[in-house]
């Protein structure tokens, strides 16, 4: 039963992937595209969880560095540019 429920996930997780790559590819701002990476990588930590804890590590180092580099991201298209000191 739980190996049915985890290829379930797994399965509804590959389409969602396949959903945003889509969304990657034709987002019409950059900001759809950091966006649509930046599910995709939730969505790879979403994947590495559903294994043994071994992954955990390599999960949330994958999701920090995501969420900084979409910050960055953002804050640099937001004002164009970084600021000086």
């Amino acid at each position: 039963m739980t190996s049915a429920i985890q290829s379930l996930s797994l399965g509804i997780l590959a389409l969602s992937a396949v959903l945003v790559l889509v969304r990657a590819w034709r987002g019409p701002t950059v900001f759809d595209r950091a966006l649509a990476f930046e599910t995709l990588s939730l969505i790879v930590v979403g994947t590495l969880l559903l294994h043994p804890a071994a992954y955990l590590d390599a999960a949330l180092g994958l999701a920090l560095f995501s969420f900084v580099s979409v910050v960055l991201l953002g804050y640099f298209l937001g004002s164009g540019e970084f600021p000086h000191e």
